[in-house]
């Protein structure tokens, strides 16, 4: 009985040792910079008197943001200089399907009926977005549209 008891003494105080180390770990430590915390621990204060930045509502990253980009960004002719208007009456996208590849690009097929003075015309766009959109082949472009545009649209491949 007292080898019993002993084996539940040390579990109790094993279990207690496991919550109060695991309510530790999850306690940021304290900051005495004067900035909204937050940004560097989400929960800190759940833990630590509130300032006048918690006061000041929901996190908002404030300060400096720099953004560069090396290279040329091959997706910013497709994205700004091919002149669509999509909300006109002139152009209605019909269908939209958007395949993964095994690069970091996408196939995107767009099927749209556009209005011009020689009636209506259902014209199928293909096209390879992303940053290595390069590397997309043309053949994998042509079986896209060969297999997902309708028989009687007009195919466009934009390479």
């Amino acid at each position: 009985m007292n080898k019993f008891l002993k084996t539940i003494g040390i579990a109790a105080i094993g279990m207690a040792t496991l919550g109060v180390t695991t309510a530790m770990a999850a306690r940021p430590d304290h900051c005495r910079h004067d900035h909204d915390h937050r940004s560097h621990a989400a929960n800190y204060y759940n833990y630590y008197a509130a300032d006048r930045y918690y006061r000041a509502g929901p996190y908002q990253k404030s300060g400096l943001s720099i953004s560069v980009r090396l290279g040329d960004d091959r997706n910013h002719d497709r994205r700004y200089d091919r002149g669509y208007n999509y909300n006109s009456r002139e152009r209605r996208i019909v269908n939209r399907e958007v395949f993964d590849t095994r690069y970091n690009a996408r196939i995107v097929l767009t099927e749209q009926v556009v209005r011009s003075r020689h009636g209506r015309q259902l014209i199928c766009t293909v096209d390879a977005r992303g940053r290595q959109a390069h590397r997309v082949p043309h053949k994998r472009l042509r079986k896209v549209a060969r297999r997902n545009c309708s028989k009687r649209a007009q195919i466009r491949i934009l390479a």
